[in-house]
């Protein structure tokens, strides 16, 4: 019961704050708190502490020089507050891990997480997923910053600021970043609730790997399988075409949206993770 509560409280704070700083819709807010209630709602603090450094994070530097993100890309002021598709697409697959982790694990009396296989691999798992968005959120924020142009992943030419698939020196070390900072938090919470073997420095790679990872993955499906349109009138990224505008394609096919290629890219970087770990810790 005190487990529930917990959540409850802090799945509802979160609502209350999302919406405050309108970082959230209301219905991001709604699929946020039920997300909330699912990881919360573990005996393990590990998944709480995550789950929140990527959340603030992530809301804060939504935020960071907005009107210079204005300037660079349209579809900005459109996508900065999330709604429950974005929220799904950056927490379900961590979702399904920490629920699969409270059924099949928890009721062990494991001291470490990584004294049996599925434990390891469902934790790697959950860390991979929120290591990807972490990752990919802070390079898309911070990389749209650069001072020179990005580098197109598939052809290595420079393409517009906001260019699906584009990668700078700074987005890249930002998605390096923002998964260092989810391994971090995963792996001082470890050391701090868990009776293990020390700090755990694979959790702080899983995260970063993750983050770097994750982040070139959605690059490359970016610039490949989602269209970026370029608005020559407004020498921006725009996202459709408008009667009357001189708009061309700079890369890419209408196949998936950006939600889509966030999920799968995400669905891709926690699936890696978590075979990775299945394989280098054969335990029972």
């Amino acid at each position: 019961m005190s487990h529930f509560v917990f959540a409850l409280c802090l799945s509802s704070l979160i609502v209350v704050h999302s919406r405050k700083k309108k970082s959230l819709t209301w219905d991001g807010a709604a699929a946020a708190f039920a997300l909330g209630m699912v990881t919360f709602s573990s005996s393990l603090n590990v998944f709480t502490v995550v789950l929140l450094t990527f959340f603030l994070t992530s809301s804060k530097l939504t935020k960071f020089k907005a009107d210079r993100k204005r300037l660079l890309e349209a579809e900005y002021e459109l996508s900065s507050e999330r709604n429950w598709i974005q929220v799904l697409c950056n927490g379900l697959a961590g979702g399904v891990a920490v629920s699969l982790f409270q059924i099949l694990c928890e009721s062990s009396s494991y001291a470490c997480y990584d004294q049996a296989r599925w434990s390891t691999v469902l934790m790697w798992a959950y860390i991979g997923h929120y290591g990807c968005c972490a990752g990919d959120t802070w390079a898309s924020e911070l990389g749209i910053l650069n001072k020179s142009l990005p580098t197109l992943v598939t052809t290595l030419k420079k393409v517009p600021a906001g260019t699906n698939g584009g990668v700078s020196e700074l987005g890249l070390a930002a998605s390096l970043a923002g998964g260092a900072v989810v391994g971090l938090s995963a792996a001082i919470t470890l050391a701090l609730e868990q009776s293990c073997h020390g700090f755990a420095w694979e959790i702080v790679l899983v995260g970063s790997l993750a983050g770097l990872g994750g982040s070139m993955i959605d690059s490359f499906l970016g610039a490949t399988v989602q269209e970026s349109l370029y608005s020559e009138d407004q020498k921006i990224i725009v996202p459709e075409r408008k009667a009357g505008e001189n708009i061309k394609v700079i890369c890419g096919s209408p196949i998936l949206s950006n939600h889509q290629v966030n999920f799968l890219a995400s669905f891709l970087t926690t699936s890696i993770c978590a075979f990775a770990a299945y394989y280098l810790y054969p335990l029972a």
